[in-house]
């Protein structure tokens, strides 16, 4: 009688699929979730990029020359809105203009920031050797952004994301903060 059991239960396959499906379910869900939390990492990274391109490019297409700390405050604070859906109020974003002398020393000029302290006149920001030819003047946007997931997972926890981008002014050789 036993033997007859074995043979009709080795037979029986009504329950493999769901054998597979308890297998093949957390292998799933680990791929799915983490595909999720590396989807939203890439699109904060995304957004960090473009918040310091807006910066930039606010300030650079200012057409007169000049500017006031207000009048840059209120573009750094335009550009942080760009972070959203992300909390714009973490993003520490600074713009400065800075000059290459004839030795290839860059200084800044001014430098503004929101939620973070601008340069001082004079310092020496770090500016890639490329960045630095002589008697050139150009805005460097830097921003950092503490990303915080959702949800942690596999071990990927909160993380700053930043960036740093270089432009030109657009319409002068270079802009004046009147009162920085």
């Amino acid at each position: 009688m036993t033997a007859r059991v074995f043979r009709t239960l080795r037979g029986d396959t009504r329950g493999v699929a769901l054998v597979e499906f308890a297998i093949i379910l957390p292998v799933m869900l680990v791929l799915y979730l983490g595909g999720v939390q590396l989807q939203d990492t890439m699109a904060c990274k995304r957004k960090v990029t473009i918040t310091a391109r807006a910066a930039v490019d606010l300030i650079a297409q200012n057409a007169t020359g000049k500017m006031t700390k207000a009048e840059i405050q209120s573009n750094l604070i335009a550009a942080s809105q760009v972070m959203q859906p992300y909390a714009a109020g973490s993003a520490q974003i600074r713009v400065s203009q800075v000059f290459t002398d004839q030795n290839r020393k860059t200084s800044v000029i001014w430098s503004r920031g929101q939620n973070i302290q601008g340069y001082r006149r004079g310092a020496r920001p770090p500016i890639p050797t490329a960045m630095r030819v002589p008697g050139t003047t150009f805005l460097v946007a830097e921003i950092r952004y503490p990303y915080r997931p959702v949800a942690t997972f596999g071990g990927v926890g909160a993380m700053t994301l930043s960036d740093t981008l270089w432009m030109v002014p657009r319409n002068t050789d270079q802009i004046t903060c009147l009162d920085c």
